[in-house]
């Protein structure tokens, strides 16, 4: 009887080619064999799906998703929410309407599902738990009593157990001779190791591995560990600790997928998809020269325990930093190095005053409406940084390059012209434009002289530019290889925050810049060094005092940085101010107020004068 009903499928699983050619999708012949990917999660811009005829299955060869025919069925056919019902369907699609399949039936009125544990304990009976080949692999023969696992003449047995019911299971043949390689129960394979997520679950660390064999590795050395069975079960995973929250929060979660490609997007997934629903996951890094788990418990089982505990040790360790503890002795290894923690000033002395001696580490946040002057006080911050020594990392997502640093060179013309009202300085639009042959002999000489300046600290500056390309990752890595290139660290400066590359492209304006904001302080902190971003007003501030309420569009910014500074035009918010004429004025009256200072003076304003036609700031 079950050979019949196993034959039937397996007759059944040959129809896939004429069910795509239904759907009208032709496999074709030669290159043709190929078709736009069916995971409805991989954007397959050129066909990378093909059909394995000794499988019977659909392979993508991009993102690792298998399809059979019952797993087609179960995408077209909504009702079709369990294996027996997609078999079912498709005996019905291809006339063979009068298929049995063996069926347990938990209480009346629930579902039917596909139950294997007549056949695995047949089995069992007729071979005993373990085999030669589990031997060779380091299983042991308790493990394989507990897990009812078994070896025939030609397969491994590896149930999937969920409530003392199997209800699947993988046969990995245990030879190369012997093809093909698996041959599972019909229908998709379940995840090894669910009960651990029954109630509230056991707790302690629980590894993930992408086959059974690795997380009985695991388990052989005395850890807790799961299946996937396949990449795709990896959204299932995910949804599994989603409804089993309470079980979930009390392991100590580590991915430990294979060291190839698969293997780290798999990862990657996890780690994502767990950090989205709250909780933290480790990556178990196998040493080179070893594929899985398995394999380094065939050539070292001590050496496989020990990495699985340095792993699980690794994870105490960060938690255990979190400690007040902790927390004092970085105190005093802080104090035992005095100049450690030395401000950076920033050039502007009244503003040095009011932050305590300048930058520290930590997130600086300068806002403003716009063309108030933003771009061309943080770029004369950044230059006079860079010419007290430091070097200053600098992302500016809307002006290049070359207009940054003719702004500087106006803005240097401008302070090194000693003429009566500057008369000989160069206007930006003079400096990317320049005419040196019918210029004044003082004119060049002041060239010359603007040049040799810029030269002596311009070497400390670096600037990375790109419209909607920079985005916090990007920024990170890039601090990263400037610690690697110049052996210290940076001030690192974002104009601006609201145009930063978004996250998620999905998620809203607030959310993504939450998110930036959240994550240049994370930046700062894990590279001790200042960050100072600029952030956008909406226009509802133009003519309002500047206050805590402007940076509103984005609560993580008043909450995350530690210093808020906001730019205003003098007198904005009092009776019978007018925006435009104040902007008109030369040089114009412009306010630096303090709104917040995490670890200082709360509150302060420095009345300032902007020369906007040279890009220079004046403190008064």
């Amino acid at each position: 009887m079950e050979k019949d009903w196993e034959l039937a499928i397996q007759q059944l699983q040959k129809k896939l080619p004429d069910y795509l050619e239904g759907r009208g999708q032709s496999l074709g012949r030669g290159q043709k064999k190929k078709i736009r990917c069916l995971n409805p999660q991989h954007l397959d811009k050129n066909p990378s799906m093909s059909y394995d005829s000794k499988r019977c299955r659909l392979h993508c060869f991009s993102c690792g998703a298998n399809y059979d025919l019952f797993d087609l069925i179960g995408m077209d056919y909504p009702e079709c929410d369990t294996f027996p019902k997609r078999v079912q369907k498709a005996a019905e699609l291809f006339g063979e309407g009068g298929l049995q399949l063996p069926i347990s039936v938990k209480s009346e009125g629930s579902v039917p599902e596909a139950d294997f544990t007549d056949l695995v304990r047949h089995g069992l009976e007729e071979n005993g738990p373990g085999g030669f080949y589990l031997e060779k692999r380091g299983i042991s023969q308790k493990l394989c009593t507990k897990y009812g696992i078994y070896q025939t003449a030609e397969r491994v047995i590896l149930p999937v157990w969920r409530h003392g019911r199997c209800c699947c299971f993988c046969g990995r043949a245990v030879s190369d001779q012997i093809q093909p390689r698996y041959k599972n129960s019909p229908g998709r394979m379940e995840i090894w190791g669910m009960d651990y997520f029954d109630g509230e679950g056991k707790g302690g660390p629980l590894f993930i591995t992408e086959a059974i064999l690795d997380a009985l590795s695991v388990e052989e050395c005395g850890f807790q560990a799961v299946a996937l069975c396949g990449a795709a079960n990896v959204r299932r995973f995910l949804s599994i600790c989603g409804q089993n929250p309470a079980a979930a929060s009390r392991y100590t979660l580590i991915a430990a997928g294979d060291r190839d490609e698969a293997g780290r997007r798999m990862n990657d997934q996890l780690r994502q998809g767990l950090a989205e629903l709250g909780w933290n996951c480790r990556v178990l890094e196998l040493p080179e020269g070893f594929k899985d788990c398995n394999e380094l418990l065939c050539a070292d089982r001590e050496r496989l325990g020990q990495l699985l505990e340095s792993t699980v040790g690794e994870g105490r360790a960060e938690y255990n930093a979190q400690s007040a503890l902790a927390g004092l002795e970085e105190l005093l290894d802080q104090a035992a190095r005095p100049g450690s923690r030395k401000p950076i000033p920033t050039g502007f002395a009244r503003l040095d005053k009011l932050l305590d001696g300048g930058l520290y580490t930590g997130l600086y946040v300068l806002g403003a409406i716009s063309s108030l002057g933003k771009t061309s006080y943080l770029l004369q911050m950044a230059d006079q940084i860079a010419k007290s020594g430091r070097d200053v990392l600098y992302f500016s997502l809307e002006m290049g390059r070359m207009e940054l640093v003719a702004k500087s060179f106006s803005r240097l013309s401008w302070k090194a012209d000693a003429t009566p009202g500057h008369a000989q300085a160069f206007t930006l639009r003079e400096v990317l434009r320049p005419d040196l042959e019918t210029a004044p002999v003082a004119r060049k000489a002041l060239w010359e002289r603007v040049a040799a300046d810029y030269r002596n600290f311009g070497g400390n500056l670096f600037f990375r530019e790109g419209l909607m390309e920079l985005g916090t990752r990007e920024i990170r890595e890039a601090v990263r290889e400037h610690l690697r290139q110049r052996e210290r660290p940076p001030v690192v400066m974002v104009d601006y925050l609201q145009i930063l590359k978004p996250d998620d492209p999905r998620a809203t304006d607030k959310q993504n810049t939450d998110r930036a904001v959240v994550e240049l302080k994370r930046i700062s902190r894990d590279f001790d060094l200042p960050v100072v971003a600029v952030s956008s007003f909406n226009r509802d501030n133009y003519r309002a005092a500047v206050c805590m309420e402007a940076f509103k569009e984005s609560g993580a910014v008043e909450y995350s940085s530690d210093v808020l500074l906001g730019m205003q035009l003098e007198g904005a918010g009092e009776s019978g101010f007018d925006v435009n004429l104040q902007k008109r004025k030369s040089p114009r009256p412009v306010e630096l107020v303090l709104l917040k200072n995490r670890s200082g003076l709360p509150y302060g304003k420095i009345p300032l004068r902007y020369y906007a036609k040279y890009s220079y700031f004046a403190e008064q």
